[in-house]
Parts: C-alpha cells; sequence; structure tokens
C-alpha cells in the first residue's frame, strides 16, 4: 500500500513542476511579442457581422476560430482572410401604386325590349351606378332597346352604344310622336253648348291629340279661349278643345215633347222644306233659313236632298278635313248609282242599320252642316269631281281597324274614317 501512495505523490510532484515551467514560458513569449513588431495586420470589422468571423491570437501566431455576435471579445484582433464575404449593396425598389379595383357586378339577362327614354334627358354610363364613366347623354323620346336588367339600373342599346341607364328614365314601348306645339288666346268665359249628336274633347287643338271626353248633344260648356278653328273649353272639372262647328253659344233649347210620328211623304211628292233655326255667326257658321240658302236645286238633286247629304256627312266626319268629309259624301254617292240601294237619297240615308247618325230623323235634320261640309258635298254631287272608285261603299271608324269580314277589303283611310270595298 505505501508503495502505490509513494507512486502517486511522486507523479503529483511532476505534474505540478511542468505546469509552473509553462506559465514561465508563456509569460517570457508574451512579453517578446509585446516588445516585437509582429506582422499581424488589423483590419475594422464590417457593422454587420457574418456568423463566423476568424481572429488571432498572439501565442504563438496561431490562428483560432471563435463565433462572436455583437462587437467580439476584448483583447481579440480580427484576421485578414482572403475569403472574408463583403456585404454587398441591394438597389432600393419603388413599389407600384396599387390599381383601383373595379366592382363586380352581374346582369340579370332580360329578352330584348323596344323602350324610349321618358324623360328630358339622362347619362348613359359604362356600369350600374353613377361612379362609372358616361359613354353619352341621351334624349327625351330616344329609342332603345332593354337587354339586361341589375338592381335599379337597366342595360340598354341606344344606337351604337351599349350601357346602363336608370330604370326610372325608360317606358317600355314605341316612343310617342311628339306634339306640336300651339298658342291659345284667351277670351272672358261664356257659356255654350254642344250642337251636333256628340263632339270629343281633346287634349289640344286637333284630331291629333288624345280624347279626353266624348261629349254628347246640349252638353253645358264653357268658352275661355280660341285656337285656330278650335275653342278651349271647360266641362265640369276637365279642361281641352273641341272644334268651334260644334259650339253654340247660350244655354242649349229646352227639350220639347217629341210629336207623334207622320207617315212620309211619297217620294214623288214636292217636299216642304222645314224651318230650321238661325245659325250663331260666333261659331263661324253662316246665317240660314232654308235648305236653299246652302244649296240650289240641280238636275238630279233638290237642296233638300243636298242638304240631309251634308247633314249626314257633318256627323260622320265631324271635325276633318274638306277631303275626308267629300269621301263620305262620295261612298253615298256611290249608293246612289249602285243596284243594291234605293234609288233615292232619303232611302239611302234612312235604309235601317245602316248610318246610324240618321237614327233619329227629327235630330239628323236638325243638324246645320259647316262650310267645309258644303264644299265637300258641293264637290261631289254637284260638281260630279268624285275620287273613290264605285265599289267603295262602307266606311267606319279608323280606331276599329282596317280589317272587316271577308266580303269587304279596306282601300283607304280619310280623317276618322276607314273606307272599304264590296265584294257583293
Amino acid at each position: 500500500m505505501k508503495p502505490i501512495l509513494s507512486i502517486i505523490m511522486a507523479f503529483l510532484l511532476m505534474c505540478l513542476a511542468g505546469c509552473a515551467e509553462i506559465a514561465t514560458t508563456a509569460n517570457v513569449s508574451a512579453r517578446a511579442e509585446n516588445s516585437a513588431d509582429a506582422a499581424i495586420t488589423e483590419i475594422t470589422i464590417p457593422p454587420i457581422a457574418t456568423p463566423a468571423q476568424v481572429y488571432s491570437t498572439a501565442e504563438g501566431g496561431q490562428a483560432e476560430a471563435f463565433a462572436l455576435s455583437g462587437g467580439g471579445e476584448p483583447g481579440l484582433t480580427a484576421a485578414t482572410p482572403s475569403a472574408l464575404p463583403m456585404p454587398s449593396e441591394t438597389p432600393e425598389l419603388t413599389p407600384s401604386p396599387a390599381p383601383d379595383p373595379t366592382p363586380e357586378y352581374t346582369v340579370e339577362p332580360v329578352d330584348d325590349k323596344k323602350a324610349y327614354l321618358n324623360a328630358g334627358s339622362a347619362n348613359l354610363r359604362e356600369g350600374p351606378g353613377t361612379e362609372y364613366a358616361i359613354l353619352e347623354e341621351l334624349l327625351e323620346l330616344e329609342p332603345l332597346c332593354v337587354t339586361g336588367k341589375i338592381e335599379e339600373w337597366y342595360r340598354v342599346e341606344a344606337g351604337n352604344e351599349t350601357g346602363f341607364v336608370l330604370a326610372e328614365f325608360v317606358e317600355f314601348g314605341t316612343a310617342p310622336t311628339p306634339k306640336p306645339s300651339f298658342s291659345v288666346k284667351s277670351m272672358d268665359d261664356k257659356a255654350a253648348y254642344v250642337n251636333a249628336g256628340s263632339a270629343n274633347l281633346r287634349e289640344g287643338p286637333g284630331t291629333k291629340y288624345e280624347i279626353v271626353v266624348e261629349l254628347s248633344r246640349n252638353e253645358k260648356i264653357t268658352v275661355t279661349g280660341t285656337s285656330g278653328d278650335w275653342y278651349r273649353v271647360e266641362y265640369g272639372r276637365k279642361k281641352g278643345f273641341i272644334s268651334n262647328e260644334f259650339v253654340e253659344f247660350g244655354a242649349p233649347p229646352t227639350a220639347t215633347p217629341r210629336p207623334t210620328a207622320t207617315p212620309k211623304p211619297d217620294v214623288t211628292a214636292e217636299a216642304t222644306p222645314k224651318p230650321t233655326p238661325t245659325a250663331n255667326a260666333s261659331n263661324g257658321n253662316s246665317s240660314w233659313e232654308t235648305p236653299r240658302d246652302y244649296f240650289s236645286d240641280t238636275s238630279r238633286f233638290t237642296a233638300e236632298e243636298l242638304l240631309l247629304i251634308a247633314q249626314v256627312v257633318q256627323e260622320e266626319a265631324k271635325g276633318t278635313s274638306v277631303e275626308a268629309r267629300a269621301a263620305v259624301a262620295n261612298t253615298i254617292y256611290n249608293r246612289y248609282l249602285s243596284s243594291k240601294y234605293p234609288d233615292t237619297i232619303e232611302g239611302i240615308i234612312f235604309q235601317k242599320n245602316q248610318y246610324t247618325v240618321a237614327d233619329d230623323e227629327d235630330e239628323i235634320r236638325s243638324v246645320k252642316p259647316v262650310e267645309k261640309t258644303i264644299e265637300a258635298v258641293t264637290q261631289i254631287f254637284v260638281e260630279g269631281d268624285t275620287f273613290l272608285p264605285e265599289d267603295v261603299l262602307f266606311f267606319r271608324s279608323a280606331s276599329r281597324g282596317t280589317s272587316w269580314g271577308d266580303k269587304r277589303e279596306y282601300y283607304a283611310t280619310y280623317g276618322n274614317n276607314a273606307f272599304f270595298r264590296s265584294f257583293y
């Protein structure tokens, strides 16, 4: 046991002696290195540290590697390795501005529908909203074709452009014909009444204007102004225009009991002129007392017959041109020439279910024709200046269309009436 302990103690003493020698050698070497001009190049460490830098110690000029962060350890100098990477400059990039996002929308398709602009003007836009650019300005009554819808906007085609317009400015259908302007001369209110079997009160002074209401004979009206051949009138709460030939100033006549009808005189007997009232000249009618104040007898027709024709024409073509009135007179003349109708004017006029305006003989004989009607009847029956083919025997209101069964063929329209040929 003792020998073993002696050996251990001897080994420890030898180690202590060796360490002391090493320490002495290190101190001498350190002093010599401090005094000598050691050829070690120092560099400044770049501000951006790499994960690992190589540094040198002064011990025997041996290099060792250290991992550093921040500014490194005191007493160390950085070696200059030839492969030490240097940081490179990165060019600064300017980001491009992001484009404005385009709103997305979905249009519900619509079968192409005719329409028009019902406002004075409206903008046609690239999309369904006021934030979209304006393609063009649309004007009132401009025709459109609706092809789609999204919320309160319609997608439309207007000429060569396709865009969007607010639905409130779009009216489906065909644009109406612009109404012509007119002027009215006001006058003091005057009481009047309708002197014809019926007359239309219209929105404007002409047959092209819409009918407000149809007035019956002796309806009371108030005249408030004039516009050409038309009176501006009031009828209750309604206002409009009526042709002055159907207006009589004053109060309507008091209805009297109708006398018992007497048999018609033989057509060969000389007709006694029927007394007639004097027309009021203020509405454009001339004063008259007998049929001969209108017409003279001709070789074929008496003044009474011509007046009866004129009274029917007056009622059937009221408010129209001379030509339109002459067309009605021409159909009566054609019937007079036809063997299929009675051979007298009275027989033709009062034939059952032919001229509804003559259903009441007393009423039709009280009608006072105006100058246009007298001119039209004179053209056809006195001067013989006819213009309709002899087989044009029928007419009716043009508002009922141009189709009238299999035995009649449409010929033409004059004024408010459509005229037809007969196939039998």
